[in-house]
């Protein structure tokens, strides 16, 4: 026959087993928040593609207009400013997914959460490695054949150094989400005032070896 202790006692038991159930610490914690960004990424992988229209469009009419170098093809050059170039628009739009988030209260939820604070920004930033990594590895799948040379360690070495900036940037791009709140088109003013900058003066697209430089004064003697 089941008391009334017992029917108090056991909701009390299951709660406890549920909360020994969820590993303890920010990593466990950084770890649950990328997965649960990744799952729309994972269900949906065609956003990925879709989000490579730009970028071979970039290649696909620019490429043909490269001067010709004599080190080898233009595309040694060209290529890898392109796969910033994504890195960068990818990661830098990332503020957007929380924006929305903050508009609808989702973020709130995630608030009152057992997770770390600092785990809901962190591991939302380490989510961006992955579309970078798929996207770099479609970009470099389809120049090879024209012309590009790879060479396997030079890549592998910039993915890490592309990843490493990738979370740094999405981590900015959260930043700015958080300070925007709700006003999402002050995001966006922001967004697009600094990125199209940085793409420019930072020789993703165009290098700046024939840039304009201005020349030094000749230095003048103090005596």
């Amino acid at each position: 026959m089941t008391t009334y202790a017992d029917r108090i006692t056991t909701p009390t038991v299951s709660r406890t087993r549920v909360t020994d159930l969820r590993p303890p610490g920010v990593l466990a914690d950084t770890w649950n928040v990328m997965v649960r960004e990744l799952k729309p990424v994972l269900r949906e992988p065609a956003s990925v593609l879709f989000a490579m229209v730009q970028p071979l469009v970039f290649l696909a009419l620019f490429a043909p207009l490269l001067p010709e170098v004599e080190s080898g093809s233009a595309l040694q050059w060209f290529v890898p400013g392109i796969v910033a170039m994504t890195a960068l628009m990818g990661a830098s739009f990332t503020g957007a997914n929380l924006t929305q988030e903050i508009v609808t209260g989702s973020h709130e939820r995630l608030l009152v959460s057992p997770l770390s604070r600092s785990s809901l920004l962190v591991g939302r930033s380490l989510k961006e490695v992955v579309p970078m990594l798929m996207q770099a590895a479609i970009i470099v799948a389809v120049v090879t054949p024209f012309s590009f040379d790879l060479h396997l360690a030079h890549v592998l070495v910039g993915v890490v150094l592309l990843s490493l900036f990738s979370v740094g940037v999405g981590a900015l791009s959260f930043a700015l989400a958080l300070a925007a709140k709700d006003q999402d088109w002050l995001f966006w003013t922001v967004q697009q005032t600094l990125i199209f900058p940085v793409l420019l003066l930072a020789g993703v697209l165009l290098p700046l070896d024939g840039a304009p430089g201005g020349s030094a004064p000749p230095p003048t003697s103090t005596r």
